[in-house]
């Protein structure tokens, strides 16, 4: 798995936010490649963040809802994949399937070399397994408990209730459903609601322009 000084170096969730900007613009840009056949209902866009902070040789692992760090052997464990990916397909985060799962494989090297192409290889930008679906109306919401280090997703309204306006951040993007008509596009599905992050110096902020 991954370093964890590097891991520990990757952006808060308000930095990669901040970082995020002209995003319709983006979006534009990024769905046709999603929305391409071979690639369409596997991945979404997200934003590549830390939540915690890892000790050396723990790694980021999520079951079911709770993600958390984890001693991780660099053998590696069949039953754990990888499920976030920088633009260049460097693995972030990980997660738990049991062995009769059907397990989406990590991007194939075309899409990840278009996809750093498009929007740069130290972008703020990466990919991450599609998230399982929700009812219409609603979302994923993340929140982290950094007393235990728990990175933990659940369902809530889309319109809220969520707290302070500047204590919630979106993280991840899937392909609007479209039975095969019009343009791919964007919308997003999952949020955080980020009350701790630590806070590091400002980062270089994309422009959307190539």
């Amino acid at each position: 798995m991954l370093d964890h000084n590097w891991y520990n170096n990757l952006h808060t969730i308000p930095e990669a936010s901040q970082a995020f900007t002209n995003r319709q613009e983006w979006f534009s840009k990024i769905s046709p490649l999603l929305g391409r056949e071979e690639f369409r209902g596997k991945y979404n866009l997200c934003l590549v963040h830390r939540h915690v902070i890892l000790q050396p040789g723990e790694g980021m692992v999520a079951t079911g809802l709770v993600t958390q760090p984890e001693i991780c052997s660099n053998s590696g464990d069949p039953n754990i994949i990888p499920s976030s990916w920088t633009a260049t397909g460097i693995p972030f985060e990980w997660k738990r399937v049991e062995p009769s799962e059907e397990i989406i494989p990590p991007p194939p090297p075309e899409l990840i070399r278009e996809f750093s192409q498009l929007v740069g290889e130290d972008s703020v930008l990466g990919l991450s397994l599609v998230q399982d679906p929700v009812p219409e109306g609603q979302v994923w919401s993340e929140h982290i408990d950094h007393g235990r280090r728990h990175h933990i997703l659940e369902i809530k309204p889309a319109a809220g209730p969520w707290g302070k306006e500047d204590e919630v951040f979106e993280t991840s993007w899937t392909l609007k459903p479209s039975n095969g008509q019009g343009k791919p596009s964007l919308i997003f599905c999952c949020s955080c609601v980020c009350v701790q992050c630590k806070r590091k110096p400002p980062t270089q902020v994309m422009d959307g322009k190539n």
